[in-house]
């Protein structure tokens, strides 16, 4: 049996089947052989995952190795999470309604076309940004505010339209793209938490130049395909204190995005770096770029992991959130992209499987899929946009799982709605 128990019952003997410590990109895969399952065989290998600081709670697989008593079942803590999920996703919910300017919202067709060109203008943007912080250059900030607007005033006209596109991502581009997307969802992320449209454009500088620091990482040990050494995980921590230097030595920065690009990797415990900040030290910002930096990370395709699915990766990451996250704060994120964010292959008490292609915030149980297999007469479907929420009375069309889309063939990338430039 698979179970979960806390790092402080583990004992030698004992298998752990899964160390529970994903979380933080910057690892690449965690150093110390704590990547992947492993038999405790002596005082030494407890010492080492004990040593690790980040490590709360682990997996231990009881059919490979010894028990201990208490803990949870896998099966158990799944029914837990996703138990947790459907109650943020409540229809009775008072959901808090974002600050609206004065801006015209438009269908999410409509506003793809602009969002598309926003987005293309942020990759250059940044990845021009990198070259010159690689060759020396001191940075300009004004190009960014002012790309920063446009996006800000897309998400406020129709966030869907920029968050569908981050889906549309490539490891080999994870540097940049991992800036640009992370600005996206903390945007999105910002705007639903009332901030003013100026505190959000500060908010988007600092997430777009949060890892900027990595630029002074050595190539070998940035673009490293296997796991770090514990002296190359200290150099990769550096790039959150040259990101800090950077932006503080750039003229016009606000303090907004000094914080998130300096405390992105502080945890709610104490546990991250580079100062150890906890709780409330950390800040607001930072708390919200540490969400939102992990999300996009562990969602995205690397050349040492598999990405997770955005429905997994809340899931995985509301298990973390007691000791990492900020409680309140990620139920937030999660009200923000959704219970089943776009990309998510749902289930429905019918039996057909459907991509979410779009969010229904006033109900977030009800989104818009994007029909595609019969699971019970094991066909597939002419691709078929159904919005939930008009049949939020009908037994028959409610989500009642989530499949993962590698078993059934499904890349949900490829029926995401795109503009013609990414046809």
């Amino acid at each position: 049996m698979i179970k979960k128990i806390p790092v402080e019952s583990l004992e030698p003997g004992m298998f752990v089947h899964d160390f529970n410590n994903q979380w933080d990109e910057s690892r690449g895969v965690a150093p110390d052989g704590l990547d992947g399952p492993k038999m405790m065989a002596s005082d030494a290998d407890v010492r080492a995952v004990l040593a690790h600081g980040e490590i709360r709670e682990l997996y231990i697989d009881t059919d490979r190795g010894a028990d201990v008593e208490g803990g949870l079942s896998r099966e158990e803590i799944e029914a837990e999470l996703a138990q947790q999920m459907m109650e943020l996703g409540d229809d009775d919910d008072d959901f808090v309604q974002p600050f609206q300017p004065d801006v015209q919202e438009r269908p999410m067709e409509e506003e793809m076309e602009h969002a598309a060109e926003v987005k293309t203008k942020a990759r250059k943007l940044v990845g021009n940004l990198l070259d010159d912080v690689r060759l020396g250059k001191t940075i300009t900030v004004g190009p960014v505010k002012e790309m920063m607007k446009e996006m800000v005033e897309s998400m406020f006209t129709n966030k869907d339209a920029m968050l569908s596109l981050s889906l549309i991502k490539s490891k080999d581009e994870y540097t940049f793209m991992h800036s640009v997307n992370v600005g996206v969802f903390l945007v999105a992320f910002a705007q639903s938490m009332e901030l003013s449209p100026e505190e959000i454009v500060h908010v988007g500088v600092g997430s777009m130049l949060h890892d900027i620091g990595k630029m002074k990482t050595p190539q070998e040990v940035l673009n490293k395909p296997g796991k770090l050494t514990d002296d190359e995980f200290q150099i990769m921590k550096d790039h959150v204190v040259w990101s800090a230097k950077i932006l503080g030595d750039t003229p016009g920065i606000h303090e907004i995005s000094m914080h998130i690009a300096g405390r992105h990797h502080e945890r709610w415990d104490g546990s991250g770096y580079p100062h150890g900040l906890k709780g409330e030290e950390i800040g607001q910002f930072g708390q919200m770029a540490a969400i939102v930096d992990v999300y996009d990370a562990i969602t995205s395709d690397r050349c040492y992991h598999k990405g997770n699915d955005p429905h997994q990766a809340l899931k995985r990451m509301m298990e973390w959130s007691k000791f990492h996250f900020n409680g309140e704060l990620f139920q937030k994120f999660v009200q923000c992209v959704g219970i089943y964010p776009m990309g998510t292959l749902v289930r429905l008490n019918n039996g057909i499987l459907g991509v979410v292609v779009q969010s229904n915030q006033g109900s977030l149980l009800h989104p818009v899929i994007k029909a595609l297999i019969d699971s019970k007469a094991k066909k597939k479907l002419k691709p078929t946009r159904v919005d939930l929420l008009q049949k939020k009375d009908a037994e028959a069309w409610k989500v009642v799982g989530v499949e993962p889309p590698r078993k059934w063939g499904v890349d949900p990338k490829k029926h995401m709605d795109k503009p013609e430039m990414y046809q």
